[in-house]
């Protein structure tokens, strides 16, 4: 277990709700001030170890209605297990320990005559054997892949704020379900601000949901822990109400204690932080009693309370989170505010991490602040990670002060990556100037506020730095022109057409549907190169309609009984009957490979915004399709619903057997699947009068409820079975949209049938997509460079 999460305190959280209920969310609050640093003795406790015990449970009574169950971190002395796919910061994988032999080395166990021949009960038990549970241990959950939920309030946030979060047991580097940062500066889309920066536990991270979660192995997929996370409550909107100013400051001023600052505060001399702090920057309100405040604790609350007032700007809002646009801005007033705000910044950012106070204790500072005041401080960690002033003196009454990119090589470096891996068309000209030899050229940094961000390397973690990487990718390029210049990450419904290709972000529904085809690649948050469209101008940016998934929003209850709703084992038992469990097996010999994309079809929406209606060259919002073509008929699906597709986690020496109350029906992706159009009132979802906002349709019925837990509306499971070629994926994925169901996208070659089904039960899903990842021949059929 890694030691970072061992140290971390997880205290029991009593909730008083009821579990059928959805709670209702009170009014914003306001943020109380002043913030108090932590007692260290109280906050430097060491804490115990986790204990991951299996609790009693009744048998046979079905999934759906087993009694709840306490999660881990409701036992004392306990330590929150690793999470999907932490490839760094976790154990190396370890073997499971050689399955005992049974008399003599020339016959197998149990266990292994199972895998070699996939028959059940294995050899040497009968159907109507019962297992004990060592034997069930063995047999059953040996290799399974196991899930648990977790709830955590949100401090400070009133009752019924919570965040999500779902992890997996048995993991190592080798087993994750989530894709690996191809370049080290792609990491700067999460910040874990306390402990190993390498740490990527979703809990720890500054952004919410954890963007480290975000994208899955397979190109247009997530993970189970982002899909979790991102029906948790929103964080409350905190009305900051510190009225404090600091005192006023010339600009040169600032800049001169940035500098000093790179070296770090005065720590040795407490005498002169004071003396600056309280002279310079702010006031001390008891500096002429008996106790000015000349400990760190003090100082920090005073430079709270003074970074509290509304009128600072707030980057926890993301329309303020491309930083370059405040200090690299032309309004001389707008940069100044932005370094008096990033002064005080780093000067709360370097007491905070000073030495003497432990990472738990930083912690809870930090989950006490307004979201606010904690984005501040990631402003103030980038700046001082990726950017140095140098100061040069002109004469004796003059300086300048000149901005070094520390981190420029790094994103050069990055950007060039992410080219590549999508198939830029014009590549030529994008190692033309990422060389920067022509001094005719612009400097990179300067050609847009995207670019300076991108390659200062000041980006904020969230959902920017995919469009700060795009956006500096078509600055570099000037083929491009003007028609591209509308990305922007308060649209992420978009993409573009460049030439035969076209790109799509990750949270578009074209691009998650697309990924699933042959040659496609998902890299920093961008699917492609994708199929060209002919309803598209050769160069033109678009934005695509989608409604809202008509997936059942999980409630706590959904969450917490994650692990045991879907226990390889069923319910807990003093024996495991042989029948109750089967192996199913995908039909990995009559595979269709007649599917093939026919055309991907836009049509311009009927309602479009006020600024596509009134400026030529705004991006316009299109209804998106996509046409197959199937033994001589013509399938067309349209991309209505923003679903999700998670990337089912591997599992370990499979096949494994499933309970039998872990219901399914299997559909082969030519067999019937084009006609099955009531797939949710078929799995069990109720239903109710549909919104415009979720549903194309006012007259028709969305399948879902707004008072059932989500696990009540999964009574069963459809498995589709898309091997063989890529396209046959790509139309399972279509088909999910055209009907608004989520799907678990299983890979046969990295887990089992028995698994991807209870990972759907974990995420109350009611779709899984089997497929081969297409064929080794497929290569980059299809797609133009």
């Amino acid at each position: 277990m890694h030691s970072e999460v061992g140290s971390w305190e997880y205290a029991k959280r009593q909730r008083q709700r009821d579990a059928n209920r959805g709670p209702a969310l009170p009014p914003a609050p306001i943020a109380p001030l002043p913030y108090a640093f932590p007692d260290e003795a109280a906050v430097t406790a060491d804490l115990a170890q986790l204990q991951l015990n299996r609790l009693p449970k009744t048998r046979t009574s079905p999934v759906v209605t087993r009694t709840k169950v306490a999660r881990h971190g409701s036992q004392p002395h306990v330590v929150r297990p690793s999470s999907s796919g932490a490839e760094n910061g976790i154990m190396p994988f370890r073997q499971y320990a050689p399955p005992r032999r049974a008399g003599s080395y020339s016959h197998p166990t149990p266990l292994e005559e199972f895998r070699s021949s996939r028959k059940w009960p294995p050899s040497g038990y009968r159907s109507d054997h019962e297992l004990d549970p060592r034997e069930a241990e063995e047999l059953i959950r040996t290799g399974a892949s196991a899930f648990r939920g977790y709830c955590d309030a949100i401090p400070n946030a009133p009752q019924g704020y919570d965040r999500f979060y779902a992890v997996m047991t048995s993991e190592h580097q080798t087993r994750t379900d989530r894709a690996s940062f191809n370049q080290p500066a792609y990491r700067d889309m999460s910040l874990n601000m306390t402990g190993n920066p390498e740490s990527q536990f979703p809990w720890l991270s500054l952004e919410q949901p954890s963007m480290a979660y975000a994208y899955g192995k397979s190109a247009g997929t997530t993970t189970l822990n982002f899909w979790i996370s991102k029906s948790a409550s929103s964080v409350p909107p905190m009305k900051l109400a510190g009225d404090i100013k600091p005192k006023k400051l010339k600009f040169l001023q600032i800049l001169d204690r940035l500098q000093r600052l790179e070296n770090g505060l005065e720590i040795d001399d407490p005498e002169e932080m004071y003396r600056y702090l309280y002279s310079t920057l702010i006031e001390d309100p008891e500096r002429y009693s008996d106790h000015p405040h000349y400990g760190i604790a003090q100082q920090i609350e005073d430079l709270i309370d003074v970074l509290s007032n509304p009128s600072w700007i707030d980057f926890s809002n993301p329309k303020n989170q491309v930083v370059a646009k405040f200090f690299d801005s032309p309004d001389q007033h707008r940069k100044q505010e932005f370094f008096h705000q990033l002064l005080l910044s780093v000067e709360l950012y370097l007491r905070i991490h000073s030495k003497g106070y432990t990472d738990k204790a930083k912690r809870k500072l930090l989950l006490q602040l307004p979201p606010a005041i904690t984005w501040d401080l990631a402003v103030a960690q980038r700046w001082m990670e990726n950017m140095e002033i140098t100061k040069s003196r002109t004469s004796n009454v003059q300086s300048t002060f000149s901005f070094e990119l520390k981190s420029k090589k790094r994103q050069i470096e990055a950007l060039r990556v992410f080219a590549v891996m999508l198939k830029w068309p014009n590549m030529d000209e994008i190692d033309y100037v990422l060389e920067e030899k022509d001094r005719r050229e612009k400097p990179l940094e300067d050609r847009s506020a995207d670019a300076m961000s991108w390659f200062s390397g000041i980006v904020l973690p969230g959902r920017t730095l995919p469009w700060l990487i795009m956006n500096s990718l078509i600055d570099c390029d000037r083929d491009t022109g003007e028609a591209l210049k509308y990305l922007t990450h308060m649209h992420t419904s978009s993409g573009f057409q460049y030439r035969a290709n076209t790109y799509w972000s990750a949270q578009c529904i074209v691009g998650k549907v697309l990924g699933a085809a042959r040659g496609v690649k998902q890299i920093a948050g961008w699917i492609g190169p994708c199929i060209y469209t002919p309803d598209l101008k050769r160069t033109e940016c678009v934005r695509i309609k989608q409604h809202e998934s008509l997936d059942p929003k999980l409630f706590p209850v959904d969450v917490e009984s994650m692990d045991e709703r879907t226990d390889p084992l069923g319910p807990e038992e003093a024996s495991y009957p042989a029948a109750d469990y089967e192996v199913p097996m995908p039909d990995t010999e009559d595979v269709t490979d007649l599917i093939r994309i026919n055309r991907l079809s836009f049509v311009p929406a009927k309602d479009q915004t006020s600024s596509a209606r009134q400026s030529s060259g705004v991006p316009m919002v299109f209804d998106s399709a996509i046409y197959f073509a199937c033994g001589g008929d013509s399938w067309p699906m349209k991309l209505t619903y923003d679903v999700d597709f998670i990337n089912a986690f591997p599992c370990h020496q499979g096949p494994h057997v499933l309970f039998y109350d872990f219901e399914y029906q299997a559909v082969k992706i030519d067999d019937g699947l084009v006609d099955l159009h009531d797939w949710g009132r078929q799995s069990g979802r109720t239903s109710r009068p549909s919104s415009s906002r979720s549903s194309p349709s006012k007259k028709s019925l969305t399948l879902t409820s707004s008072d059932k837990p989500a696990h009540m509306q999964v009574s069963k499971v459809l498995t589709i079975e898309a091997l063989g070629v890529s396209d046959n994926e790509v139309f399972a994925r279509a088909w999910c949209s055209h009907h608004g169901h989520s799907a678990i996208i299983a890979n046969i070659k990295e887990t089992c049938m028995a698994c991807a089904i209870r990972e759907a039960y974990a995420a109350c899903i009611s779709v899984v997509i089997f497929t081969e990842g297409g064929k080794e021949t497929e290569k980059d059929e299809g797609v133009f460079v």
